[in-house]
């Protein structure tokens, strides 16, 4: 089979090559200057500086010209250089619990789905599906939520995306067919809700974790950060199930043979060996132990000693484990702590939150307008970019405005992980598009519906349910 040549002219292929390197080029040498410049009143020299290497994190963040991780790895080397902060405590960033309690999680999830306990959950549960397409659609929605709250997002959607495609190859599904659509959607929303039930869906809640104890002295517990998601989690799921089964067709679907189907896989799979079933005691217990006792003996020393039995007991193997580990986001954890810490001691955040906010913002308003600032942000660049960009700014607002410091990381945290409506909002959404049976503008304007009432989950939750946390939210 020949290639296919690019007939396009050489100058426009030169010119698509060339572009990132031009804009890299064009967006350091208006840094350097800005740099040198004379900083704005109010500021001293170390706090513009700051200011700047956060500008400079927060393009690149959001462009992509750079990984996410390199972005934040030149940002912890600017900030000595730039003489913001110590060399010693900015690299000692990496030291944060945070980073270990992460680190921790993704080699339990990694080792959940090495022992094939994932797997055997989620066929256990396809199976009872019975001979109803509605209720296909909701174990699709409800499956992935409930792995979520214990393993990454991106990790549930890589481990039921292959048995969403089986469903649809059973069902002899075309691209286009709105019942598939509903049905990736359906994984994609269900992860994506469930991840922020506990602060084991992703990184955006431990790096929220890590920057509030960074900037404040203070940190949320395990515990804590659940019961505030939990009414917005259940909300979610709720809409959610209502706008699937309202958007797709259930009429003349096959549901015997995706149950055939299922009951093939799980005889092959044979069943959950000795592996699986210590895993899932440890991961119990773990979780158990996070909730109990997170706040006392810290998360990442919980993490840690699972890991360490997880290891000893011989569930998993170190290579199997260091392949599923997300590296890139343990990199990116150490760079923004360290750029977030630096924009709060130089005062740099204090003085960006009273430029940016309206005068008179506080309480309740002031909650309400860093959500809804964080959920735009978010729908653009991943969920930890968008906690590392809006904490160092929320932290110093909340404080200036009498608001509970805890609430603001919450609101943060929380809502940075409610990415519906574009493609690169979060991986699931990613994932779901790229099987050619999502339609961009049905993820954008059923995406937008969910963007809404996450929204509007969160402000009831902020104005009702946090006070009776003792949240400070009025």
């Amino acid at each position: 089979m020949s290639a296919v040549l690019d007939k396009r002219p050489i100058s426009v292929l030169l010119a698509r090559r060339g572009l990132p390197f031009v804009s890299l080029a064009v967006i350091g040498l208006v840094a350097w200057r800005a740099a040198l410049s004379v900083p704005p009143a109010g500021l001293d020299m170390a706090a513009w500086h700051a200011l700047v290497v956060f500008a400079l994190c927060l393009v690149l963040w959001v462009s992509r010209l750079l990984p996410l991780a390199v972005t934040a790895i030149l940002g912890l080397a600017l900030l000595p250089m730039l003489s913001v902060l110590p060399a010693s405590q900015t690299f000692a960033m990496f030291g944060s619990p945070a980073i270990f309690f992460i680190l921790g999680a993704f080699m339990l999830a990694a080792g959940v789905m090495e022992s094939g306990l994932s797997e055997h959950l989620a066929l256990s549960l396809m199976e009872r599906v019975g001979a109803s397409p509605s209720r296909l659609l909701l174990v699709m929605l409800l499956l992935p939520a409930m792995l979520a709250a214990v393993m990454p997002e991106h990790a549930v959607a890589a481990v039921l995306l292959p048995l969403a495609w089986e469903v649809v190859r059973t069902l002899d599904l075309r691209p286009g067919d709105r019942f598939a659509q509903a049905l990736f959607l359906a994984l994609a929303w269900g992860a994506i809700i469930g991840g922020v039930a506990t602060l084991l869906g992703g990184a955006r809640g431990p790096l929220a974790m890590a920057l509030m104890q960074e900037l404040t002295g203070r940190a949320f517990s395990f515990a804590q950060w659940s019961l505030a998601a939990l009414p917005m989690v259940l909300t979610l799921l709720s809409v959610g199930a209502l706008v699937l089964l309202r958007a797709a067709p259930t009429g003349g679907l096959d549901m015997q043979a995706v149950v055939d189907r299922m009951e093939r896989r799980r005889l092959e799979l044979g069943r959950l060996g000795w592996r699986g079933r210590v895993m899932a005691v440890l991961l119990v217990g773990t979780v158990a132990a996070w909730m109990s006792a997170g706040h006392a003996v810290g998360l990442a020393s919980i993490a840690l000693i699972s890991v360490s039995l997880m290891f000893a007991l011989r569930l998993v193997d170190w290579r199997a484990i260091q392949s599923r580990v997300n590296w890139d986001v343990i990199l990116l954890y150490g760079g923004a702590i360290a750029v977030g810490k630096a924009v709060a001691v130089t005062g740099a955040g204090a003085w960006l939150a009273r430029v940016l906010l309206p005068d008179g913002t506080n309480g309740l308003g002031l909650v309400l307008l860093l959500a809804l600032v964080t959920l735009l942000l978010t729908e653009g660049v991943s969920n930890a970019a968008a906690v590392a960009i809006m904490m160092p700014v929320a932290i110093p607002a909340a404080q200036a405005a009498g608001v509970d410091a805890m609430a603001a990381s919450l609101t943060v945290g929380i809502v940075a992980g409610f990415a519906f409506m574009l493609p690169m909002g979060t991986p699931p959404n990613a994932m779901i598009f790229g099987t050619g049976y999502v339609r961009a503008g049905a993820m954008l304007r059923f995406g937008a519906l969910m963007s809404l009432a996450a929204l509007g989950c969160f402000a009831i939750a902020a104005r009702f349910w946090w006070p009776m946390l003792d949240l400070g939210v009025k």
